[in-house]
């Protein structure tokens, strides 16, 4: 069974893409780095403790504000 991927990409994307290539990258290294990338900028991490799931929030994950909560759900009718 032969794989062959496919990508959808954007053109900022793809422009990263076209400049690792010219430095000599593989795509494989390519699409390992900013995998990387992304799962390091991750800010909520999952867990359970005491029998109970969690999530950890980094700390510069603002604060969800009650307010803004409340304006929302007025908005939509709720």
């Amino acid at each position: 069974m032969s794989f062959i991927p496919s990508l959808t990409r954007d053109a900022e994307l793809y422009q990263q893409a076209t400049e690792a290539a010219a430095q000599g990258k593989s795509v494989n290294q390519f699409v390992d780095e900013a995998l990387r990338q992304a799962l390091s900028r991750v800010s909520v991490r999952r867990t359970v403790r005491n029998g109970l799931p969690v999530m950890v929030v980094s700390g510069d994950i603002a604060a969800i504000d009650p307010s803004k909560v409340r304006q929302c759900l007025e908005e939509e009718g709720f």
